[in-house]
């Protein structure tokens, strides 16, 4: 929101009084960069209220509703609504034209005033350019990322990225226990941001597009207003014509948690507006899988073929069950951290609910995790405190109770390769330089100018080659020995 230049001390005030009141007239804004544009609007900075954004509709909506979402939550936990807060760009003042024109009289509003997110809900790619950090980067092998874009992102099933969707899942747990309950109805990729700079933190964004419901589950606002849905992202157990409702959000918190936490996109929804069954093989590196946490009676696996299934969409699990779970499972890794790392940055505590009982999955969904090939990633820094888990064969099904296995000491980070790799890999590199010397010697005794350097380099050969001679020697005597009786 910026005011006027030229704008006295009443008008100011008047400005103020406006914005308390979810107001704000489109005269009195001043638009900077244009920051985005979609189909549905385009958002502006604001120069002189730079924590702000304007969204700038192309068809104007019902005034109503922003005011409706402006006013929410009309009461509840002040823990929870620390969490929207914190978590989601959540509308403050609808933007309208002014008094006496067509889109006033009409009751209508020509955009948004909403926070804009912070700075480091963004990643800086290789070439110096800055983009939103949006799920895309966390839903494809990060080796794959690291090498288009430079940047270090977690491996797949690791603690940070179930330390995201359980950021995510703490913020629709606030949205489903406030009051009314809200439901977003697009939490695509590009509408969910994540920073791991403060641990694992998400920022959720257009939320004008959110619904609030009333305790039959049907839709508060208008009834003519149309939703956005995402392509890829959206239910397809919601009809075509019809919004999203509340359990949309929970079908995309499971849909999140397979594409974020595995690292892959996992088309699931072409063979699901098919009525097909669905079985997927959920890989786990086998660096952080675990008889306790991924064995036979991991609930994790239940919520997520019971939040995808579309033929109950009633029964989808709440966000509560998954806050519950995946504190479980940080818990169990070693991550609580991390955890508290969540609760610093949103507010609030442990889980408000207990784990909730294996229910069994739907019959049209089944999550079968696997341990998988270990597959290339950049270089990461781990948790410091992070303990290790037991080790399995590639393709063994953890749902099959894998024997048990001695687990890797949590002081040791990284399990080391076999004592004979490490040998060979030495020799490999001693004989590379043993070449590289050598040929950096040749190139300086034929040029017809020796420069100061040939003798040092003289030196250095003469010296690596006395002590390869040497090394030669004992092991040709090693050998030699037994055989001699020695």
């Amino acid at each position: 929101m910026t005011a006027d230049i030229g704008a006295g001390r009443g008008t100011r005030a008047t400005q103020a009084r406006d914005a308390a009141n979810g107001i704000m007239p489109r005269a009195q804004l001043n638009p900077g960069e244009l920051i985005a544009e979609g189909g549905e609007g385009r958002v502006f900075a604001l120069p002189l209220q730079p924590h702000l954004v304007f969204k700038e509709y192309q068809q104007p909506l019902p005034r109503e509703h922003l005011h409706d979402l402006v006013a929410w939550p009309e009461g509840g936990d002040a823990g929870l609504i620390g969490r929207v807060q914190a978590a989601a760009s959540w509308p403050s003042a609808a933007v309208v034209a002014a008094e006496g024109s067509s889109c006033s009289e009409a009751g209508l509003a020509q955009g948004v005033l909403m926070p804009r997110a912070p700075r480091r809900f963004a990643l800086r790619h290789r070439d110096g350019t800055t983009r939103l950090a949006t799920l895309s980067y966390l839903t494809a092998d990060p080796a794959y990322r690291e090498v288009a874009y430079g940047i270090d992102l977690p491996p797949a099933f690791s603690p940070e990225r179930l330390g995201i969707v359980y950021a995510l899942a703490r913020l629709l747990e606030a949205f489903e226990k406030l009051g009314p309950p809200i439901g977003h109805g697009d939490l695509s990729a590009k509408n969910v941001l994540w920073s791991l700079q403060r641990g694992p933190e998400v920022f959720v964004i257009d939320c004008d597009n959110c619904e609030r419901f009333g305790p039959d589950g049907q839709p508060l606002s208008h009834e003519g207003r149309r939703r956005a849905m995402t392509p890829n992202w959206d239910d397809p157990a919601v009809q075509p014509g019809n919004n999203p409702g509340l359990e949309a959000d929970r079908y995309s918190l499971a849909l999140i948690f397979l594409r974020v936490a595995g690292a892959a996109n996992f088309p699931v929804q072409a063979r699901q507006r098919q009525r097909q069954a669905i079985s997927v093989d959920f890989p786990v590196p086998s660096g952080y899988s675990s008889e306790v946490v991924l064995g036979p009676a991991a609930p994790l696996w239940d919520l997520c073929s019971r939040g995808l299934s579309i033929a109950d969409p009633g029964g989808r699990p709440p966000a509560s069950s998954w806050v519950a779970e995946l504190e479980a499972v940080l818990d169990s890794v070693g991550a609580t951290g991390l955890m508290r790392s969540v609760w610093a940055s949103q507010g609030g505590g442990p889980a408000l609910e207990r784990r909730s009982p294996v229910r069994g999955g739907g019959t049209d969904v089944s999550i079968r995790p696997v341990v998988a090939p270990p597959r290339p990633a950049p270089p990461r820094r781990l948790i410091p405190g992070a303990a290790r888990v037991p080790r399995l064969e590639p393709g063994t099904s953890i749902l099959a109770s894998p024997p048990r296995t001695s687990p890797v000491s949590a002081g040791d980070p990284v399990a080391g390769p076999p004592a004979s790799r490490q040998v060979a890999a030495g020799i490999t590199v001693a004989w590379r330089w043993w070449l590289g010397a050598h040929r950096d010697l040749l190139r300086s005794m034929t040029r017809s100018t020796r420069g100061p350097d040939w003798v040092g380099h003289l030196a250095v050969c003469a010296a690596a080659d006395v002590v390869l001679a040497l090394a030669a020697l004992f092991l040709i005597a090693m050998a030699v020995a037994p055989l001699l009786g020695i």
